[in-house]
């Protein structure tokens, strides 16, 4: 049974949810994201740091959209996002192209030239070879260029045998 103080910080949460969001959400999605954020994030409605937590994944909501943590692809893409999250080093530019290629198992001459400065801009950062970023700021990163990956690698192969072109004539 849910004690007084947990009800009414559950519905404090709610609002700051909401706030952030920018808009209200009914009492069911509440509930799911309250579970999203125990399930991925170990979370505590009763927690200190809760309402941060809210207010940072209702952010990221706002930002990146599907962010619940069900939809196709997240759990690859949280797992890069803590992959490089978890690192406490800077890397250039290119440096971390380079292992974020590796790691997502991309070809970085597949990528068309601005899609990087895209997966920087998501997370609000400028790209440049040359500067110096922390892992805490490419996790974002990350997480941005492995929806991509993930739907480059589930675009469907084009064929281009006799058979095919003999079919296009």
């Amino acid at each position: 049974m849910a004690t007084k103080q947990y009800i009414a910080k559950y519905h404090q949460l709610k609002q700051v949810y909401e706030r952030e969001l920018g808009k209200e959400i009914a009492d069911v999605t509440w509930y799911r994201v309250v579970a999203t954020l125990k399930q991925h994030f170990n979370f505590n409605v009763l927690s200190s740091d809760a309402s941060k937590i809210v207010e940072t994944f209702a952010g990221f909501k706002r930002c990146y959209g599907s962010f619940t943590g069900r939809g196709e692809g997240f759990s690859e893409r949280w797992e890069a996002f803590k992959h490089f999250y978890y690192m406490d080093k800077l890397y250039h530019g290119e440096e971390f192209m380079n292992l974020l290629a590796d790691y997502l198992k991309i070809n970085l001459d597949d990528v068309p030239r601005s899609t990087p400065y895209y997966w920087f801009e998501r997370a609000e950062l400028s790209f440049s070879a040359l500067d110096i970023y922390h892992c805490k700021d490419l996790a974002l990163v990350a997480f941005v260029a492995a929806k991509w990956a993930i739907n480059k690698r589930s675009q469907p192969r084009k064929s281009a045998t006799i058979e095919v072109l003999a079919l296009a004539k």
